[in-house]
């Protein structure tokens, strides 16, 4: 059985955390090696917002609040300041999608 680092841990849900531990250790770090790969990072997310507004929509898939965003131009500057405080929760809740997915995608391939 491998151990997920703590700064991965805060980013999978507790029901997936469980179901590894159910795992063999090669599913595992075949899972952890997965999410790695699909995962987003907070800092490249807080740095498109702060460059190019907006770009952190496209960086987390959701092209259509890109669009939105630029018709609105940013809620007039509002949604952009709100952005500022929610990006981080924006990356955590697309890397929980992430670990649910490739652990389905797991359970499909055992």
């Amino acid at each position: 059985m491998i151990k997920i680092p703590n700064y991965l841990k805060k980013q999978i849900p507790e029901a997936v955390q469980r179901k590894l531990t159910t795992m063999d250790a090669i599913t595992q770090e075949a899972f952890l090696a997965e999410f790695k790969k699909k995962t987003k990072s907070y800092d490249v997310a807080f740095l498109l917002l702060m460059a190019v507004p907006s770009f952190h929509y496209f960086y987390l898939g959701k092209p259509w609040l890109n669009i939105i965003f630029w018709g609105t131009i940013g809620g007039f500057g509002i949604w952009w300041l709100f952005d500022l405080f929610l990006v981080f929760g924006m990356v955590r809740e697309y890397n929980k999608t992430v670990a649910i997915s490739v652990l389905r995608e797991i359970q499909i391939l055992i």
